[in-house]
């Protein structure tokens, strides 16, 4: 059985990364009160949360069709130059696919029956 407090972290990161509104209006500000960063947001989904070596471990994390859709969101995330003006990073085309793919897995969590709504 997979950790609640895994769960809602993912979820709450792969909300951020799907949600484009979100990242202009969180990622461009310079003061709260919500302030996150692209980065914040990658390194809580897969560091802060664990998920990055739960994935790295034999057997699935979530099942295994979520969990190479998450190694393909990371693939993703990594082709991403995190170096640049967060307006950059929200327009750069790669970020679509980012989007679409963490739209995709919040689609996928619902199916398999987890709670995807705001935590």
């Amino acid at each position: 059985m997979t950790n609640r407090l895994l769960i809602v972290t993912v979820l709450a990161n792969l909300r951020e990364l799907a949600d484009e509104n979100y990242q202009r209006r969180v990622w461009t500000s310079s003061s709260g009160p919500e302030m996150s960063s692209f980065d914040e947001d990658v390194c809580g989904l897969f560091d802060d949360s664990g998920l990055g070596d739960e994935l790295d471990k034999p057997g699935p994390v979530f099942s295994e069709v979520i969990d190479r859709h998450l190694r393909v969101l990371d693939a993703r995330l990594q082709s991403i130059d995190a170096r640049c003006h967060p307006l950059e990073v929200i327009q750069d085309p790669r970020m679509e696919e980012v989007r679409a793919q963490a739209k995709h897995l919040l689609d996928l969590f619902a199916f398999e029956g987890y709670d995807v709504g705001a935590s």
